[in-house]
């Protein structure tokens, strides 16, 4: 089983660029809010070492994400997992995480 993103967690592109996920109040871990798939789709990207030119952009935006809970639910909607992919929309695209705790694992 997965451990559970936080708002906390680390969630990047390859090129080390950040994304600051918002998260859902009603579950927390340590008293940090997790986070729902709809809190990192369309986030900013920052800090991605990519250079824009004529063959490269550097990733700016969440475009996709997915990997989320079937069972622990936030509205009804899965929270986001460590087994976290998804894509920007920079030349490398690629998304992943690290859930950052080691106390709430979900389906």
């Amino acid at each position: 089983m997965p451990f559970v993103l936080t708002t906390s967690s680390d969630v990047h592109c390859p090129n080390q660029g950040k994304v600051s996920p918002s998260g859902q109040g009603k579950v927390t871990v340590n008293r940090v809010p997790v986070v729902r798939l709809d809190g990192i789709s369309g986030k900013s990207v920052s800090g991605c070492t990519i250079t824009t030119s004529n063959s490269t952009k550097q990733c700016t935006t969440v475009t996709s994400a997915s990997g989320a809970a079937g069972k622990l639910k936030v509205g009804n909607v899965g929270v986001a997992l460590g087994t976290l992919s998804g894509a920007t929309d920079g030349t490398s695209p690629g998304l992943s995480a690290s859930a950052g705790q080691s106390k709430l694992k979900a389906v």
